[in-house]
């Protein structure tokens, strides 16, 4: 394919931060590997005269992006800013002297049932001065003519009662949004600036598209594995052509795929080549509990082919540029790693993910390829001769290391809760918490060599609780009881809680509250083992309690106790809301009782009905064997 106009790289410096001197030695890789362009994703990490409350430590000083600019000229490399202008305020609203900005106030609850503060209130009449004033000093920083606007997942949006009074249903929320984007826009062009914005929020406000000021570049990610078309994020993954409706209203369009795979950087690339877009923006996101590293080889692969080579001249081109090498079994094994992806591991250890699994099980096929990966990449390393290459491959394998441990802690757990937590299986157990501890400490001396200066340190700030929980969950298996759930989530961004609770001696108590969710995307059928106190050991029924976003399955439900007894449905006793086929959880297989309506949009654009809340009750029995 021929070379894109923009090749951009994103940084995402408001998760975590990274030195002024890595930000250069990027910038010297971004040139090489043929990007002509870096977005610095910022939120508020920029502190100027009408926004001083970040610590220095905690921001970059005008200074500093000056001399980053200066540096990145000299090497052809143009760099612009994004800045959250309504969602993803988190860092602005956490101080307080901005918090009465908040689109949540007092005890509000958002759309998805919490109280956490991360998005404005645009009807606030403090908001846009505020607004457009850092607005104004951010960008007179960058020479750029682009400044990107953010606009992504404004979830929490016309809920308080300024905003509903101005946007009472959801044509006229859907105009507010658009109005939001007009003043930005306005804003952003009075400062000599191009704006730039996500694009995901018209799955729900598609109608507004039309009346966009047609020189907004809109930016559309895409982060599966395989691109074959442009589908919804959150509200019904309805499947559209957005690039041709971009254009259709005279849009330009930058695609934005994720440095975390190559098969969503190749496919989303490659279905972009036969329509009208101005370039790609490689995103990358949450480093704080990673390192850019283990990324490295993507980045370079994504530059290289969007200047025009082809896809094995790419990767021979980012071989080279990192490794020095074209050993055919070597690239093999580093693509390997870049299609698995090297995120944050420790994710799973959760009670949430460790306590979960595939209906199918475990997925030993991929196990063993992170398994041959890890011993091949130590195998490989004293021959790589360059120090890029080699850093690379020490961070790959420092994941990698974390992957397996999740992996063999994650199995671990789940023998013991099919055949019981033996001896053997409870000091596996413990030698796992032990190399975990190993790995942490690693970690904190990585991110002391990779980050200097950077505070806090988050893997010291993690490693306790981390060893707690870990204990806690580890007790749970020894003395607890645990509700097995089967559900069915065919929607992997569904936002329902589920409560479930029991009834014992005619007393309920509730033992869960939490969103649902599958392990991967691999498979919509999922079990979740729930632990709750032994002592509640006379169970006569279960209730469970469904409402928000969408809708979801639940297939089959029983209760197993340390001694060895086992409580399964007998029968549908009470049923409110919407509940299809609520008999289906009264047998052991994977037919589902469907909760709520099927349609997330629905949902969303009725608080009524997100508020409505979907019950069911199930009397239970002993199994006998």
């Amino acid at each position: 394919m021929s070379a894109m106009q923009l090749r951009l790289a994103q940084l995402d410096l408001a998760r975590q931060m990274e030195t002024p001197q890595f930000i250069c030695d990027f910038i010297d890789f971004a040139a090489r590997c043929q990007y002509n362009g870096i977005m610095l994703y910022l939120e508020d990490r920029i502190r100027t005269a009408s926004y001083p409350y970040p610590t220095a430590e905690e921001s970059y000083s005008e200074e500093q992006i000056r001399s980053l600019l200066a540096y990145a000229e000299q090497k052809g490399i143009e760099l612009f800013p994004c800045v959250s202008t309504l969602g993803h305020a988190e860092r602005f609203l956490r101080h307080k002297p901005l918090q009465h900005l908040a689109e949540l106030q007092g005890d509000m609850k958002g759309r998805f049932g919490g109280s956490h503060k991360d998005a404005f209130c645009p009807k606030h009449p403090e908001f846009y001065p505020f607004m457009e004033a850092y607005l104004h000093e951010v960008a007179a920083l960058f020479p750029s003519p682009y400044f990107h606007a953010g606009l992504d997942e404004v979830w929490d949006f016309n809920l308080c009662p300024r905003c509903r009074a101005d946007a009472a249903d959801h044509l006229a929320e859907a105009r507010l949004f658009l109005q939001h984007i007009e003043r930005i826009h306005a804003c952003l062009k009075k400062a000599g600036k191009r704006m730039l914005m996500w694009s995901d929020m018209f799955d729900n406000y598609r109608n507004i598209i039309q009346d966009l000021p047609p020189d907004i570049i809109m930016v559309d990610w895409q982060y599966q594995q395989d691109v074959r078309s442009y589908q919804g994020h959150l509200l019904d993954i309805s499947e559209e052509d957005r690039i041709a409706l971009n254009e259709k209203h005279g849009l330009e369009t930058i695609i934005a795929p994720s440095v975390s795979s190559i098969g969503n950087l190749r496919s989303f690339i490659e279905y972009a080549e036969n329509r009208k877009v101005l370039g790609c923006l490689v995103t990358s996101w949450e480093k704080k509990l990673s390192f850019y590293q283990r990324s490295l080889p993507n980045f370079a692969y994504a530059g290289f082919l969007m200047s025009g080579l082809s896809e094995e001249e790419a990767v021979q081109a980012m071989m080279q540029e990192l490794f020095g090498a074209q050993d055919k079994l070597f690239e093999a094994g580093i693509k390997q790693g870049m299609t698995g992806g090297f995120r944050n591991h420790f994710a799973q250890l959760s009670e949430s993910r460790l306590f979960s699994r595939n209906f199918f099980g475990l997925p030993y096929a991929l196990m063993q390829t992170d398994e041959w990966l890890y011993h091949f990449l130590q195998h490989y390393l004293p021959q790589i001769k360059k120090e890029a290459g080699r850093q690379v491959c020490k961070d790959m394998l420092l994941s990698l290391r974390q992957k397996r441990l999740t992996q063999g802690l994650k199995k671990l757990f789940h023998d013991s809760l099919d055949r019981g937590l033996s001896a053997e299986r409870r000091a596996g157990i413990k030698r796992i918490f032990v190399e975990i501890e190993q790995v942490l400490a690693e970690l904190e001396n990585e991110w002391e060599q990779k980050r200097p200066g950077i505070v806090p340190n988050s893997f010291t700030e993690i490693k306790a609780g981390l060893m707690e929980k870990l204990s806690k969950n580890l007790d749970s298996l020894e003395q607890c009881a645990f509700l097995r759930l089967r559900c069915c989530a065919p929607d992997q961004f569904i936002v329902q809680p589920v409560s479930i609770l029991l009834c014992c001696d005619s007393l309920w108590h509730k033992i869960f509250q939490e969103n649902l969710k599958p392990d991967s995307s691999e498979t919509a059928l999922f079990e979740r083992f729930i632990p709750f106190k032994p002592s509640l050991e006379r169970p006569e029924a279960l209730r469970f309690e469904l409402s928000g976003l969408g809708g979801r399955g639940l297939c089959y439900a029983e209760l197993r106790y340390p001694d060895g007894r086992v409580f399964v449905p007998e029968a549908v006793s009470a049923v409110g809301g919407i509940v299809e086929h609520p008999e289906h959880m009264l047998d052991n297989d994977v037919n589902w009782a469907w909760f709520g309506k099927q349609s997330s949009k629905e949902a969303f654009q009725s608080p009524a009905l997100s508020a409505l809340r979907h019950t069911l009750i199930l009397s239970l029995k002993e199994r006998r064997p």
